[in-house]
């Protein structure tokens, strides 16, 4: 591999600036990815199985949570949390798989919750890629007390910045915008905007991969544009993408602009 170049994530805790370098690198294949450097980061433990990118679905589902939860065992009886990064938010990472059999909360798998910088990267790096996944499969990030549904609590009223990827570029870029963007949020690299930020999904769909950033409910619609100005700056997307703001409910009034950046 050949590296690019390297971005600084800081994460605010205890009045204190984490730092962990990241490496961005292009594979044999071309391939772009964001790796956490192994001199600076590296996981808290290396004894999860690694997922296998021919498995089928029932598979990938049974390995993503039996990962989780040697990861929470493994996390917990061989590092002390004294002596970890701790992030500023803890977060939780749900799986959904399209089953037309079942109802929509029934196809959400609760992944694992991560408090500190260690914790993420062991849970990251034994988990299936999106390029590994099938059509109708999501991967979700959301803050403590935020549960990845509209209707909780914590949503309602709000909305999400969205961008549509062809999806003929999964392979290529996919990984790495997720990556990108769970990064962004766990090292609260949104600042003073973070509050207002519940979460993230991304979905693989035939018609095109969707990013999208959810948001509490917010009643300054500068303050819903600013976020999105910086959620697209903050991933490098050309000025010609456009990001679109979805209500989660329908607003009553017919004459809502509808906004995009």
């Amino acid at each position: 591999m050949s590296s690019l170049s390297s971005i600084d994530y800081c994460s605010v805790a205890d009045n204190a600036m984490l730092q962990s370098k990241l490496v961005i690198q292009k594979d044999d294949n071309g391939v772009t990815q964001i790796v956490p450097r192994t001199d600076t980061i590296t996981a808290s433990t290396a004894i999860l199985p690694a997922p296998k990118s021919t498995a089928n679905n029932d598979e990938m589902i049974s390995t993503i949570v039996s990962n989780s939860k040697i990861l929470k065992s493994a996390t917990t009886t061989t590092t002390s949390n004294d002596d970890k990064l701790p992030l500023k938010n803890g977060w939780s990472f749900y799986f959904y798989k399209a089953d037309k059999q079942r109802d929509w909360k029934q196809n959400v798998i609760y992944i694992t919750s991560v408090s500190y910088v260690e914790d993420f990267w062991s849970f990251y790096t034994h988990t299936y890629g999106l390029r590994d996944l099938s059509n109708g499969s999501d991967y979700m990030i959301f803050k403590f007390g935020c549960l990845p549904m509209w209707e909780d609590l914590s949503s309602r009223g709000g909305g999400k910045w969205a961008v549509t990827i062809d999806s003929k570029k999964r392979k290529r870029d996919l990984d790495g915008y997720w990556l990108h963007l769970m990064l962004l949020l766990i090292g609260d690299i949104f600042g003073e905007l973070s509050v207002h930020i519940n979460g993230a999904v991304v979905s693989l769909r035939v018609k095109g991969d969707r990013l999208a950033l959810w948001l509490k409910k917010v009643d300054d619609e500068n303050i819903i544009k600013a976020i999105g100005m910086k959620f697209k700056d903050l991933l490098g997307f050309q000025a010609k993408t456009y990001f679109v703001y979805e209500y989660h409910e329908p607003k009553i009034d017919s004459n809502e602009i509808r906004l995009t950046v």
